[in-house]
């Protein structure tokens, strides 16, 4: 079996693009490259002490966790960074035992969606605590359980600067704008922090490029190449497909496959006893998308939008079996409990046929 990309990011990073571009590679061509770079890249993180595959949780949307958002009024007064005192906090707060994707930035509504506004209406807060300012700085972990969640929240109340958090699990206009304002800071991998390092620095340096003060924290640094690191290390925080920005999944699919197609023209492929064991054995997942007792139609639409709205990851090229796959994530709130709910969706890639198989749904 080949390695399971658990990642890739093209939506926030062109270097694929130009890539393809500037050297007019071809698609099967491309498929060589990125896999060279995904072998590349897994070879020098385990010279690092790090497996690639346990890297899983921290990169890929997990069905059973949560993701927040922790919102901080910025003090212009002061001189010095004011990320570097929250991070050495957060540092602090996490579990040696867990993994997490840190991404953060300066966030603002500029493009008036009305973004911020949902965020206090959906705030966590300490206190009374208010936005002071049009520009806040936010820092995004994922893979959180409730315990943890509730833990590093209460871990910085009694920090002047911040407000709340918000749970950023399900879609929002708030998680969407964040999507296009926050950057990558770090992979926090139990005891370790995994950043990346300029290029044309010798890729067996372990540097804290950002100066967070990870050994600070009692951590152990390693980091790899910028270029690697936005590539495969980088968490996308989910959002619809923007026109324009298609070749993310474009490029998601090269990785296991030489052929590429717009997922938008495939059809789903679900075996009605598929459907029917899922609703014997999978029910509670079907119920909380609202399809128990439907059609095998019903869930075939609500993966067909999905993938227009969405990006897919955990992609495996199993040549042992002939099979490339992936991963999406589905969600819905259903009208009769107006709870949110998501499913991990595994489906096959059939690029000859044009279809995507269902392969599973927990």
């Amino acid at each position: 079996m080949g390695i399971t990309v658990h990642t890739l990011d093209a939506r926030n990073n062109f270097f694929l693009e130009v890539l393809r571009d500037h050297f007019k590679l071809t698609p099967e061509r491309m498929h060589r490259e990125i896999q060279g770079i995904v072998r590349s890249t897994s070879a020098l993180l385990a010279k690092k002490g790090v497996d690639y595959g346990a890297l899983r949780t921290a990169l890929a949307p997990q069905q059973d966790r949560r993701e927040a958002t922790f919102l901080f009024n910025i003090d212009f007064k002061t001189s010095g960074s004011y990320s570097y005192p929250v991070h050495q906090r957060l540092l602090r707060l996490f579990d040696r035992q867990s993994s997490h994707s840190v991404l953060h930035g300066d966030i603002t509504d500029e493009r008036r969606w009305g973004a911020l506004e949902q965020a206090d209406e959906e705030l966590v807060r300490v206190g009374d605590r208010q936005f002071e300012s049009p520009m806040l700085y936010a820092v995004y972990v994922n893979n959180l359980t409730d315990q943890m969640l509730a833990y590093i929240h209460g871990g910085f109340e009694d920090y002047p600067c911040y407000v709340g958090h918000v749970d950023t699990t399900f879609s929002s206009i708030f998680k969407a704008s964040l999507s296009t304002q926050l950057v990558n800071a770090y992979v926090q991998f139990r005891g370790t922090i995994i950043g990346q390092h300029e290029d044309d620095r010798d890729a067996l340096e372990n540097i804290d490029l950002v100066g967070l003060g990870f050994k600070e924290a009692g951590y152990t640094v390693r980091s790899i190449p910028g270029t690697q690191f936005m590539l495969l290390l980088s968490y996308k925080i989910e959002r619809p497909v923007v026109q324009g920005y298609e070749a993310d999944t474009e490029f998601s699919l090269n990785a296991i496959s030489p052929i590429a197609l717009p997922l938008g023209n495939c059809d789903i492929e679900i075996d009605p006893r598929k459907f029917e064991y899922l609703s014997t054995n999978k029910s509670k997942r079907l119920e909380g998308l609202g399809l128990l007792g439907g059609h095998l139609d019903q869930l075939r639409e609500m993966i067909r939008k999905r993938i227009s709205h969405n990006y897919i990851y955990s992609m495996v090229q199993d040549d042992a079996h002939g099979v490339s796959r992936f991963n999406i994530m589905i969600e819905a709130r259903p009208a009769d409990t107006e709870s949110w709910f998501r499913a991990l969706v595994g489906l096959e890639y059939k690029p000859e046929s044009e279809r995507l198989r269902l392969i599973t749904l927990f």
